[in-house]
């Protein structure tokens, strides 16, 4: 998990606007990986996800994904396509395996602990 001392900015695309919470769908839209894909990475059925983008029960697991997501952006100075292609490059940090095959299969702690090292600046 990340550490409480990885400040991370908050980015309001992400959120919606009307009830102010993490929103599956913006996301998933954001990663450009279905929807279908954030919602097995939080352990969750697509249909309800893509129904409730923004539940509350999402939040917890939705936070998890944020951060990773959000860390890995400020790693790339806001790069955003430079961190869509960290995200799907295979990383030798990750027994080359790409950091998406870990939110696809909802394992999610490898790639917590990467992104801390790699903002603590820690070897992996």
């Amino acid at each position: 998990m990340l550490a409480t001392s990885t400040l991370v900015s908050a980015d309001p695309a992400l959120f919606n606007p009307q009830s102010g919470r993490l929103d599956a769908s913006r996301i998933a839209s954001e990663i450009q990986l279905p929807v279908s894909t954030i919602a097995e990475a939080i352990g969750k059925k697509a249909p309800s996800v893509r129904k409730h983008p923004d539940a509350s029960s999402l939040q917890p697991e939705l936070r998890r994904v944020y951060r990773i997501w959000v860390a890995i952006v400020e790693l790339y100075a806001g790069n955003k396509k430079s961190a869509r292609i960290f995200l799907n490059a295979p990383n030798k940090h990750l027994e080359n395996q790409a950091p998406v095959e870990f939110i696809e299969s909802g394992d999610l702690k490898p790639l917590e602990a990467l992104v801390e090292a790699m903002t603590t600046r820690q070897p992996a």
